[in-house]
């Protein structure tokens, strides 16, 4: 037999884990150096691994071992407190980034509105999906 700790032992050293692993992550991340060239060197490796994951059908198995209500209460706990603080950390980030596809959209002429709903969409809403989808791949090559 295998000799293991009781879970409710597993289970305080773990709640207990969770006090010091806030200050060791930051730790982690001020000494962390080079990561962008070495994750880029891993490209192939990541590649084969998320090949790997998908014949393996590993996302579809994740998904369904979670509930809709457990999925619902994580996203209401843990989501809910974090999307508006990151949100805001942000700000700067997203006006840079939104910047070239407002410009894009900025210099769009789009013809007159018909009274054809249909012809609308064919000659003003694909133009502006167009030319976002345009800018898109001229930012990202």
């Amino acid at each position: 037999m295998v000799k293991i700790k009781p879970l409710d032992k597993i289970k305080a050293a773990y709640k207990d884990a969770a006090t010091r692993v806030p200050t060791r992550y930051k730790e982690g991340i001020a000494a962390t150096t080079g990561w962008k060239d070495k994750a880029i060197a891993g490209e192939a490796l990541w590649a084969a691994k998320m090949r790997e994951a998908i014949a393996a059908e590993r996302r579809r198995k994740a998904l369904e071992a979670v509930s809709e209500e457990e999925w619902k209460k994580k996203a209401l706990e843990l989501g809910a407190a974090r999307i508006g603080p990151g949100m805001a950390a942000n700000v700067d980030k997203h006006a840079k980034n939104y910047a070239p596809y407002r410009e894009a959209l900025a210099g769009l002429e789009l013809p007159p509105r018909e009274a054809d709903p249909m012809a609308n969409i064919d000659n003003r809403l694909k133009a502006v999906v167009r030319t976002l989808v345009e800018k898109k791949k001229e930012l990202k090559g």
